[in-house]
């Protein structure tokens, strides 16, 4: 059977009260991963259908995946997630359930119940509640002037004049009470209690990373250098926080989701969604206050405030946070560059999914802006009039900033997967003469296994070869990968002395002091061998030699993930009659992404003890010149970290799993790959540059929005939300409940489109038995939310006719042709 990952990247802007309509979504994307997960456990064959025939939706997505059986195993990743105000309170909150694989439901009644504006409202005092009582008709006949049809509904109507009675030239929402919320339904998240439940969500050898973006105010300080002046100072208010969780390849989670980080996650998430005038700013001492009264502990404050804020910006106290819509509404730049640190242990389809709750609703914001112009709630004049006061007031301080288009973004991926065909397209004209290179090295006969000493031998050989063959490009090569391992093992330096300094009192060491250090004693080596700096004019010295087999970490990453890529790209193109066993050949990636794990170990400070950071500390105060105390160090350094034990141990790994677990036509291509990797290397690294440890697959690009097609509705759906400039439903417990509603129904729509795409490269599904799961999933939603979503008693009923009559059973989907956005950029 062949394997396809669909990894998706999740980009969530910011929507005020549309944050109910993004939670709606954010439950289908952990419904589909999990139904992914339990199928995976289960070989393959979903789950029966429940006693009443109706059944949950993570079983209606098991049977869903099941449709491309047993041509495909189709597994649904999520493993980036970058939000933005409401999508970053959203983004929070399906990072925790991803990474401990926990229920969202707690959440689902923080959005149906407590975000009302009565609920978030603070209370009038004094006598302004009496003086705006006594004016409340006039006030509620100005704004029914304003909003015309957004005030059709009695409870809107109601909501909105008593709004208006609270304080007046203050947030009207409480940030305390809504910290205290979020503290709750964080805690109420409950784990998957089905049987053979994962522990996490995150695949082994993998990992999930969160980026939230907030504010900061008053912003911090950075110095930049120039030609001239030679230093300038800027203030810089985008701060973003990062979460992560990785699945060892040991099984074991490292993850900054679990219980003890509640108070790190439900800041940041207060932080990202203090809407300007609407919630006051966030603030440590307001968590401070909240944890207090309700006679809780911040377990690991220091350690947050530390990573949020750092060293030298002044104390986090003083730290104001602001709405992260307010410099990135659209956070697409972390999640591109956390997509180029992915490993593929299966062939990937990437895709970047970004959800826009306020797409192609100009019009409606052009109602409230001609409202602010006085206009009666009639649309402003015509395109190319001038627009009035207020109107430009409010557009250049609101609308515009956050409503930038993501064309630089699309630019960016534009340029990442010209740089990913390149990469292949090196890689397949080198292809030929490297199988040539390395086949004059190996012998025919691999009926036996290659012992350990063979196989390192001719590893050793063939990296010989490869750089005897290079001619003078080799120079160039060397040079680029010394720069690579000097960074790399500089920065790891400066950590290790700045732990140190940490313990004595000392200060922040820099990675440029140590790499000019180690730069120095580099020089002298090649001026010992008489080769001049850069060592272009003779063999290479052995120390220099020393150095990249005892510190060249990422060569030997690079190399294991070549070998994954490769061995992912010969099980897709083995022929049917080949008898492959998926789970041995798992089994082999398992260990080779242990071997990763082993490897991305020794690049924490985490791994060595206090004697290495001593030793850190001294190279990092030691004169530029004392080449004697960088070379002691450099070499206490490479003994540490024992990579020529871990080199046996792969080679030991590999002489043995690619003999016993593929079959002969598989088994010398690998081999070859593995040993010859040199040959690869030398062609690739330097056109590799963000790629070098990268899946390097080609992203694709999906929006979900309203506006675009669904099944049930190819116009698209409008949201209730929309309406009080997508304030709406805080005003409206029905608007809430079909917002919520919209949002599970359109992500489900959307996701299968998605996988049915990923598939179709290998299987095709059948029209009818699509359609067929496609209302099983619509019904199995609708099904769950009846009976809770009780506001308006026709809002499940009508939906289920509606699902009913748009997908008959065995009727095609009109809609599978769904957004052009979902396409290749």
């Amino acid at each position: 059977m062949k394997q396809i990952e669909l990894r998706l990247a999740l980009v969530l802007y910011g929507g005020v009260s549309l944050a109910v309509y993004m939670h709606g979504i954010t439950r289908e994307f952990l419904n589909l991963v999990r139904a992914s997960r339990r199928l995976e456990a289960r070989g393959g064959v979903p789950a029966p259908p429940s006693v009443d025939g109706q059944g949950g939706s993570a079983q209606a997505y098991e049977r869903f995946l099941a449709l491309f059986a047993p041509a495909l195993d189709l597994r649904i990743v999520v493993d980036v997630i970058a939000g933005a105000s409401a999508g970053g309170v959203n983004g929070v909150m399906l990072a925790r359930a991803l990474a401990h694989n926990l229920s969202l439901d707690s959440h689902r009644d923080l959005w149906l119940e407590n975000a009302d504006v009565m609920r978030l409202s603070n209370e009038p005092v004094g006598l302004s509640r009496y003086l705006k009582g006594s004016i409340a008709p006039v006030l509620d006949r100005l704004v029914s002037m304003a909003l015309k049809s957004e005030l059709g509904d009695p409870e809107t109507r109601t909501k909105l004049r008593q709004f208006m009675q609270a304080r007046w030239f203050t947030p009207p929402f409480s940030g305390e009470r809504y910290v205290g919320w979020m503290l709750d339904a964080a805690k109420g998240m409950r784990p998957d209690t089905s049987a053979g439940a994962a522990p996490t969500l995150i695949p082994q050898g993998q990992s999930l990373d969160l980026f939230v973006t907030v504010t900061d105010f008053h912003g911090a300080r950075r110095r930049f250098a120039i030609d001239d002046p030679v230093e300038v100072e800027e203030t810089e208010h985008r701060l973003i926080l990062r979460y992560s969780a990785s699945s060892r390849g040991n099984g074991n989670l490292v993850s900054d989701f679990t219980d003890a980080r509640i108070p790190d996650l439900v800041f940041s998430a207060r932080a990202t969604s203090a809407f300007p005038g609407a919630f006051p700013p966030m603030t440590v001492g307001e968590m401070d206050r909240v944890l207090k009264a309700r006679g809780e502990t911040w377990p690991l404050r220091g350690i947050f405030l530390h990573r949020a804020f750092g060293k030298g910006q002044g104390a986090p106290e003083s730290r104001i946070l602001v709405d992260g819509s307010v410099v990135m509404n659209k956070p697409f730049q972390p999640v591109i560059e956390a997509i180029a640190g992915r490993p593929a242990a299966r062939e990937v389809v990437r895709r970047i999914v970004y959800v826009d709750p306020l797409a192609n609703v100009l019009g409606r914001r052009e109602e409230v802006d001609a409202a602010a112009n006085g206009q009666g709630g009639e649309v402003a004049a015509e395109e190319g009039s001038l627009p009035g006061f207020f109107r430009v007031i409010l557009a250049s301080l609101a609308h515009i900033p956050r409503n930038e288009p993501i064309g630089d973004a699309l630019e960016q991926v534009q340029d990442y997967n010209r740089d990913v065909r390149q990469v292949s397209e090196v890689i397949a004209a080198a292809e030929p003469v490297v199988e040539r290179e390395v086949g004059s090295i190996l012998r025919t006969d691999l009926d036996r296994p290659m012992t350990v000493p063979e196989l390192t031998r001719c590893r050793m050989l063939a990296n010989q070869r490869a750089h005897a063959s290079a001619g003078y490009a080799y120079h160039g090569y060397q040079r680029l990968k010394l720069a690579g391992v000097v960074a790399r093992i500089s920065d790891l330096l400066a950590q290790l002395a700045t732990a140190r300094a940490g313990t004595v009192g000392g200060t922040v060491v820099s990675p440029r002091d140590c790499e000019t250090r180690i730069e120095a004693w580099l020089a002298s080596q090649h001026a010992e061998a008489g080769l001049g700096h850069e060592g272009v004019e003779g063999p290479t010295p052995q120390p220099i030699i020393r150095f990249l087999r005892g510190l060249d970490v990422d060569y030997r990453v690079r190399r294991l993930r070549f070998v994954i890529r490769r061995l992912n790209r010969l099980y897709r193109a083995a022929g049917a009659e080949m008898e492959l066993r998926p789970a041995e050949m798992d089994e082999l990636k398992s260990t080779l992404y242990e071997q990763l794990d082993h490897l991305g170990q020794r690049c924490l400070v985490s791994f060595y003890g206090a004697e290495t950071a001593e030793a850190a500390a001294r190279l990092a105060a030691s004169d530029p010149g004392d080449i004697e105390t960088v070379g002691q160090v450099l070499e206490d350094l490479a003994s540490r970290m024992g990579l020529a034990d871990l080199d046996r141990l792969c080679d030991d790994a590999f002489s043995v799993m690619a003999y016993s677990y593929l079959p002969p036509p598989l088994r010398l291509p690998l081999v070859a790959a593995y040993i010859g990797f040199a040959f690869y290397d030398l062609v690739t690294l330097p056109v590799l540059r963000r790629l070098a440890s990268t899946e390097y697959n080609e992203i694709l690009i999906d929006r979900i929005s309203p506006s675009d097609p669904h099944s049930l509705r190819p116009e698209g759906v409008k949201l209730k939300g929309n309406n009080l400039n997508a304030f709406g439903a805080f005003f409206n417990r029905r608007w809430r409940e079909h917002d919520y509603l919209w949002g599970r129904l359109s992500a489900a729509d959307r996701l299968m489109t998605m996988a049915t795409r990923a598939a179709a490269p290998i299987t095709s599904v059948d029209p009818q038995a699509l359609a067929a799961v496609r209302r099983e999933v619509f019904l199995a939603i609708l099904r769950e939310e009846d009976g809770r979503l009780l506001a308006d008693p026709k809002l499940v009923p009508d939906l289920l006719a509606e699902v009913e009559k748009a997908l008959k059973e065995g009727e095609t989907v009109a809609a599978e042709n769904v957004s052009p956005l979902s396409a290749s950029v």
